[in-house]
């Protein structure tokens, strides 16, 4: 098995081992209940949108993390009119937020199995308080030997800068014992190829060019022991 060859595993958090797509829209349905604005798919896929936009500007280096996570709402809630503190506005999201906690099926078991035979750690881009909570409520921080969250390392995937951090932390030796594990092409993808380590892409549908090339590809995480 390819895995065999690898002693350090990154995994992605929010869509690798967590469903954020679930948490993320019964967040976003009691937000808009409390301003008085019906749900629907339509509203959603704007929010989603407007939300997907900035986290590439921040992960190309162009706008911080706070302009994310401020800045949806603001921009979000501008297309009905309404004036709003973004920072209010995140922090009461990002409470609802924290109370969903939808590990994908299977992924405890596959942790287990894990980490008796490899060195397990969280890379993930986001805030630090949010992804802490998650981890804890799900009860994975135990499989985990360090966290490591884009918001409090100052830097963030895909850049080298937040895989060197990683290495000198955990003090790597060689690259080709590390593997990185994430859903998106952008930031877990890129970033492996961007320090030069191999990557599995966790994706069931979406298509990618040449410029990302994932090392290996799987349609759901727990795949991964198999490949």
């Amino acid at each position: 098995m390819a895995l065999e060859k690898y002693k350090y595993l990154l995994f992605d958090l929010d869509g690798t081992l967590l469903d954020f797509g679930k948490a993320q829209e019964l967040a976003f349905r009691k937000l808009l209940f409390e301003e008085g604005i019906e749900y629907s798919k339509e509203i959603f896929d704007k929010y989603e949108t407007i939300n997907k936009n900035l986290w590439i500007k921040y992960e190309l280096g162009e706008i911080s993390n706070k302009e994310v996570t401020q800045g949806r709402f603001i921009e979000f809630f501008s297309l009905f009119s309404k004036k709003i503190d973004g920072e209010i506005y995140d922090k009461r999201y990002r409470a609802y937020l924290s109370e969903g906690n939808q590990v994908f099926d299977g992924v405890i078991d596959m942790l287990e199995k894990l980490s008796k035979s490899h060195e397990l750690y969280i890379a993930s881009n986001g805030v630090g308080i949010t992804q802490r909570t998650h981890l804890k409520n799900s009860n994975l921080n135990k499989y985990f030997s360090k966290i490591f969250i884009s918001e409090e390392m100052g830097c963030n995937k895909p850049e080298k800068e937040f895989f060197e951090k990683i290495f000198e932390e955990i003090n790597i030796v060689s690259k080709e014992e590390i593997l990185m594990i994430g859903d998106t092409l952008t930031s877990d993808i890129k970033g492996a190829n961007n320090i030069g380590i191999d990557s599995c892409w966790v994706n069931s549908s979406e298509n990618y060019t040449k410029e990302y090339n994932p090392t290996y590809i799987i349609k759901k995480i727990t795949e991964l022991i198999k490949i």
